[in-house]
């Protein structure tokens, strides 16, 4: 069923066109990801459908009671409250069923005039509460926020007290609390570390509403949703399938289009030469004919692209082979390690890539051998006629006051303007755009100029920290293809697990307790070691359950009248093997799948209590039995 149509929408902002009389449909339980290059107007057709924006011609058809969920609708997060507070605000309805059936159980002990009409109310409030699922809220409202990245401990922070990402990931985890008919989103994963993200994959793959979304992550694309709708120049094109089949059909579709404007131009010159040699003589009508069947032909144009940035890297100095040597690095953030003893190498023609949680130190370990930043402990070595260039992701290299072509002189001051301005043309500034000051380019324009800045210093050591953020989904398919043909060596930090995919060759990951491992491979290799190792975690959890299960059985100990070494061993034992198990039922309860069964979510949250409830009382046991055992 339709959920909204649109028919022949028409919009400009100015002399700039972003829909000319488009078309589409969005139906029910649809997921469809809406891409274009930067500034064709993807956000202004997401404003269209949920009617923050209207167009200047057509217009859109809704269901009736249409539920529209869209991030701009959200941004109004209350400052005062926590974190959960705020999170709980979706569920405002569900508190106010709460309080009134709360009252009316009140009502029923000190009422006995109208108690069958209480009763009968409290039947209707406790059936609308479970009608809304309102007795599993505060799992739900956990797991999501979980599942955007949100520790408990962050549960009772102030929301003033977030950083922008952190109130984008709420205002994402309240949009997606309230479950609407449709959801549109734009950029869902820009603040979203790469665990953050792949919960949000496997919650979108269950999701049972609608999904439009803008997003630049073609790996999420590939998983998540089902159509595309491509907007170029003003047009709106439907292609069935991810991200990958639309390349491949849109690559088929380019060739298609080509060759049939090359024949159809050879059948034009044909028929033309035939009108010429013809419209006077014994054949004019057959020729006068011809020249009105050619008027109603409809011309196959030939394939337009879009102007593409041309990158190509390469290195002055061949530089030694030793490239970096990291050594037993710490760093320090208040009073807890972002990481320790961190040791790797790089060699020449090496690519590294970093990933892990935010906020666990990868791009101040950038930063510390960029120089921009100090160790705690341990040294950074640079080797011999090694040059490095540092993309930061915050656009920080670029001072703002510069025009584009002071930009490119503070690297190489001894080029001609001629030169340069061919250059600058590499990356779409022409003509007065090279004067242009860096504070008034958008990020996108921004992140062209760093690169070129970098490309024009011809290092053989590139550090780059997500370097896809501000490109647009073919600017990332031609950086990669620079990069995979460059000489030199490569460190960097990304959340763009396909361009990881193409360009590393070992993962060194950061965990969230300042623990790190390097995987050979790329990001697809360490995704399948590291779930190898959560299956092997398992088999040791159980192997270890059970040899404590046999060695209580043989020794026949109780806890309340034993005191010895090997009974204190026994409560540690059980000890970690609950917490491990109270994490697992944790981690159950954040799966969107397990959320959306009410029998489940009371089963798991039934046996979280009585994990807690074991581990408070062996807590209890295990500091007696330390008193118990010390000197």
């Amino acid at each position: 069923m339709s959920l909204v149509r649109g028919k022949n929408i028409s919009k400009s902002y100015g002399d700039k066109l972003i829909m000319e009389r488009s078309s589409f449909q969005l139906n029910e339980g649809e997921r469809i990801g809406l891409i274009g290059a930067n500034g064709v107007g993807k956000t202004t057709l997401l404003e269209i459908i949920s009617g923050e924006t209207r167009p200047e011609e057509g217009g859109t058809e809704k269901r009736k009671n249409l539920k529209i969920g869209y991030l701009a609708q959200e941004t109004n997060l209350v400052l005062k409250r926590t974190v959960y507070q705020e999170g709980m605000e979706v569920f405002y309805e569900i508190s106010l069923l709460r309080e009134k059936m709360h009252s009316l159980a009140e009502m029923m002990n000190s009422e006995k005039d109208n108690l069958s009409e209480i009763m009968e109310e409290y039947g209707k409030v406790e059936e609308e509460i479970e009608k809304k699922d309102g007795y599993n809220c505060e799992v739900r409202l956990k797991a999501v926020l979980s599942g955007f990245g949100f520790q408990q401990s962050d549960f009772k922070k102030q929301v003033e007290h977030l950083s922008g990402g952190e109130k984008s990931r709420l205002a994402y985890a309240k949009l997606l609390l309230r479950e609407p008919d449709i959801l549109l989103l734009d950029e869902p994963t820009n603040h979203l570390d790469v665990e953050a993200t792949e919960w949000l994959e496997n919650y979108f793959v269950n999701y049972q509403g609608a999904l439009l979304l803008v997003s630049h992550d073609r790996y999420f694309l590939d998983r998540v949703v089902e159509k595309i709708w491509e907007l170029e120049r003003g047009k709106l094109r439907c292609y069935r399938g991810n991200y990958t089949h639309y390349l491949r059909e849109k690559k088929e579709e380019i060739i298609r289009q080509g060759r049939g404007h090359q024949l159809q131009q050879k059948e034009f010159r044909r028929q033309e030469e035939f009108i010429r040699r013809n419209i006077v003589g014994q054949k004019t009508k057959q020729a006068q004919s011809r020249r009105k069947m050619l008027e109603k032909v409809k011309i196959i144009s030939r394939p337009q692209t879009e102007e593409e940035i041309k990158i190509r890297f390469s290195s002055q100095l061949r530089g030694g082979n030793e490239v970096l040597q990291v050594k037993s690095l710490s760093k320090f953030l208040k009073e807890n390690f972002l990481f320790k003893d961190l040791s790797f190498e790089l060699e020449r023609g090496d690519r590294l890539g970093i990933v892990g949680p935010n906020g666990t130190g990868k791009t101040t370990l950038l930063k510390i051998i960029v120089g921009k930043e100090k160790a705690d402990q341990g040294e950074v070595r640079i080797g011999r006629n090694i040059r490095l260039g540092y993309y930061d992701q915050h656009l920080a290299e670029l001072n703002p006051e510069n025009s584009i072509m002071e930009e490119m002189w503070s690297i190489n001051s001894r080029i001609k303007d001629e030169e340069l301005r061919s250059f600058l043309g590499r990356f779409l500034f022409s003509g007065k755009d090279v004067f242009a000051p860096v504070k008034d380019l958008s990020g996108g324009e921004q992140a062209r100029v760093l690169l070129a800045k970098l490309i024009l210093a011809k290092v053989n050591f590139l550090i780059l920290d997500e370097p896809t953020n501000h490109l647009d989904l073919k600017s990332r398919g031609i950086l990669e293809e620079a990069l995979s043909k460059y000489d030199g060596t490569i460190l960097v930090v990304s959340h763009d697990r396909y361009f990881l995919d193409k360009i590393v060759g070992r993962i060194l990951y950061f965990g969230r307790d300042s623990e790190s491992k390097v995987y050979w491979g790329n990001y697809s290799h360490f995704l399948e070691k590291i779930r190898g190792e959560i299956k092997s975690t398992k088999i040791d959890r159980q192997k270890k359950r059970e040899k404590l299960d046999q060695r209580k059985k043989s020794t026949k100990k109780s806890w309340e009248n034993t005191l010895s070494v090997d009974n204190f061993a026994d409560i540690e034992a059980e000890i970690t093997l609950l917490e491990e198990e109270r994490e697992e039922v944790t981690k159950k309860l954040a799966d969107v799948e397990v959320c959306r069964h009410p029998d489940k979510v009371k089963e798991l949250s039934r046996k979280y209590q009585d994990i807690s409830k074991k581990l408070e009382l062996l807590y209890g046991e295990w500091e007696k039995e330390e008193k118990a055992i010390s000197p």
